[in-house]
Formats: C-alpha cells, sequence, structure tokens
C-alpha cells in the first residue's frame, strides 16, 4: 500500500474517531452543577453563566457541564450553620463577603476559596440632600457620627430640620437577615470604637450598644426595606427612609429615580466593609473531579477581561479595576459624590463568628 494511501486512511480512522467521541460526548447528559449567588451579584452572575452554558463547556474532556444559579443570602449559610447539609448542597457559592466564606468555613461548611473576588462593591453613605445637609452644614462629608448624633436626637426639629419631616428615618438592610445590613452594622461598630479591628469586647461593650441602638431605632421598618433599600427609597422617597449606608452599586442603580424626589449626597465611610464576593468550591470527599473542573472552568470564565469590563453596567466595581468615565452608571453618579477611584478608608476586621453571632442576636432583640 502506498505512503500516501495510508495516511489517507489514518487520517480518516483519527478523524472518524475524534467525530465519534464527540457524537458520544453529546449524547450524554451533561453535568449538572448548582451555584449559589448574593442577590447583589445575581443579575451579572446569570448573564455570564448563560454565555458559559451556550459554549456547550466540556471537563476533563470527556464531561458536558452546565451550571444553574439559585440566590441566597450570606447570613442563611453561616449564621446557624445549617442550611447546607453534605447531601444539599450547591457546587459552588459567591457570597457577598470574603467574611462570609470565613464564617460558614468555621460552621463545619467544607468551603475552598477558588478566587478571592469575582467583583466588588463599597458601602456607601446615601441620602437626600435636604436632610444631608442638615447633619453636615453642606460641607463635611456625611459619617457615622453625624448619622447617630442624629438617631439619637430622634426628631429633625431638635436638630435644626423641618418639623414636618419629623423623625429621623435611616435605611440599612437588615441586619440580622442580610449581609449588606450586617456589614453596614459591623462598619458603625468600627466608628464608635474608632479601630477597624474589632473585637468580641467592642461588639459587646454596654456603651457601644448604647450608642447604636438609637440607630437601629431609627429605621421605620426593615421588612418594608426589603433586599433592596435604595430601591424602596426610589419608590416612596423621604418617607421611607432619608439616609442610609447601602452597598454602592444599589445605589447607582437606583439613582435615575432617587433624583425625582431631590438631589441626594453620596460619601464613603470612613470604616469599610468592602463587598468582594468571593467564588467558594464545596469540596469534600464526595466531591467528584468533574465537579472541581467545572467550579475551576466557571471561575476563569468570570475573571475573563471580557466579562469583567461589563461588570460596571451593573453598578459594580470589576475585580481588579475602578470604573472609568466610560462606565455610565458611575459617570453620572459622580455629581452626587460617587467617586471612580475613592479613598475606601480602613477595611474593618470583624471577630470570630461566634462574636458576631451574639452581636446579630443583640441586634435582633432590639
Amino acid at each position: 500500500m502506498r505512503r500516501g494511501t495510508i495516511f489517507i486512511l489514518l487520517f480518516v480512522v483519527v478523524a472518524a474517531a475524534i467525530i465519534g467521541a464527540s457524537q458520544f460526548i453529546g449524547a450524554q447528559p451533561p453535568l449538572e452543577i448548582t451555584i449559589a449567588v448574593n442577590a447583589i451579584a445575581r443579575p451579572w452572575v446569570e448573564n455570564v453563566v448563560y454565555a458559559f452554558n451556550e459554549t456547550t463547556p466540556i471537563v476533563n474532556g470527556t464531561r458536558r457541564v452546565r451550571i444553574k444559579v439559585t440566590e441566597i443570602d450570606d447570613l442563611d449559610v453561616w449564621l446557624q450553620g445549617r442550611e447546607w447539609t453534605p447531601a444539599n448542597h450547591p457546587a459552588a457559592w459567591i457570597p457577598a463577603s470574603s467574611l462570609s466564606v470565613n464564617y460558614a468555613v468555621e460552621a463545619g461548611l467544607p468551603l475552598q476559596t477558588v478566587a478571592e473576588s469575582v467583583m466588588r462593591t463599597p458601602l456607601v453613605w446615601g441620602g437626600f440632600s435636604s436632610r444631608v445637609d442638615v447633619l453636615t452644614g453642606g460641607a463635611a462629608p456625611l459619617d457615622w457620627p453625624q448619622v447617630a448624633a442624629a438617631a439619637a436626637a430622634e426628631s429633625w426639629s431638635a436638630i435644626g430640620g423641618q418639623a414636618n419631616w419629623q423623625f429621623v428615618k435611616l435605611a440599612f438592610a437588615q441586619p440580622t437577615a442580610r449581609m449588606s445590613g450586617l456589614a453596614a452594622m459591623l462598619s458603625g461598630a468600627a466608628a464608635f470604637n474608632e479601630s477597624a479591628a474589632l473585637t468580641a469586647d467592642s461588639l459587646r461593650a454596654q456603651a457601644f450598644r448604647n450608642w447604636m441602638q438609637p440607630v437601629i431605632s431609627a429605621v421605620p421598618n426593615f421588612n418594608n426595606l426589603g433586599a433592596n433599600p435604595a430601591a424602596v427609597l426610589a419608590r416612596q422617597g423621604p418617607s421611607s427612609g432619608e439616609i442610609g449606608l447601602l452597598p454602592e452599586s444599589e445605589w447607582l442603580i437606583n439613582l435615575s429615580r432617587l433624583v425625582n424626589y431631590e438631589r441626594v449626597v453620596f460619601s464613603y465611610p470612613a470604616y469599610q466593609v468592602m463587598l468582594d464576593f468571593p467564588l467558594a468550591r464545596w469540596d469534600d470527599s464526595q466531591t467528584t473531579g468533574d465537579e472541581r473542573a467545572a467550579v475551576d472552568a466557571l471561575r476563569d470564565w468570570l475573571l475573563n477581561p471580557d466579562w469583567q469590563i461589563i461588570v460596571p453596567q451593573y453598578g459594580l466595581r470589576s475585580a481588579v479595576g475602578d470604573p472609568t468615565e466610560d462606565d455610565t452608571l458611575f459617570a453620572e453618579a459622580v455629581p452626587y459624590g460617587i467617586q471612580l477611584s475613592p479613598d475606601f478608608g480602613q477595611m474593618v476586621q470583624p471577630p470570630a463568628r461566634a462574636d458576631v453571632q451574639g452581636f446579630v442576636s443583640w441586634i435582633a432583640s432590639n
């Protein structure tokens, strides 16, 4: 047999094998895995995961993968430590904060961080300018000292505001149910203690709790504010809340409607709890190599520059860079106090899970 004929036959055999293997893989049901995400991250993650699934990804050269997105708040996972079990858990998790991964591991969950951050959003003070100006005199940035003093005074008329504004109304996500709300309370604890490094004593001290209780009481109704207080303020205006410490992304997404009531003013707290959205993989003795490979493939997809560049369209900051003047949501908010590259202040370092659990229990009792 001529050499050329042999090469042609080998080519045909190899091509047939490749086609056959491809058809075999395609005929097999895909490995379906679930990734649980915080609500703030969900819109971007769902978009990116949809695109990932459309590529018909294959891991380890033999297994098709399909990923499903579900939503869960961080506190549902680590506060009680009973949400997930070895028999019922997602393959991966994107919580709002890396603190949540640490606390979940403390609670005994077999989680391994595979990406320190896939996006970010800081906490930002925001409020209707008429109220903020009363607290700051129209000059100094708004922060915890002015807000706590206003909450202690209770009524606007007691601090130079209009009597028809009635009581000071603050807005936070519920700190016993939402990580963004708890993050705001931890920022307040650091501000009171004038230290980013919080301890168990920091959170238990009676002087601190006496200072924080009027702040909690100044929230008209945590349930009404729900998961996204900025959206409620955008719908209902100052009657539902006048000033709040919320994720920057929520302010940005709702800014166009907020300013229908009046001008708003933003500032960054001196003690920051950055919501950094890590990616963690469930990794125990039952986790398969295909599941590990699928989560790793998703990590690479989420961190791909083509997807990171659209993160600011959701009011979020990419994992590694700041937004630019070309990012519309951020650029339009600059006149109100949002900064493209702000000084984020000191990063708060909370104590162990048990100490924070005690703090959350105290908040719940109030």
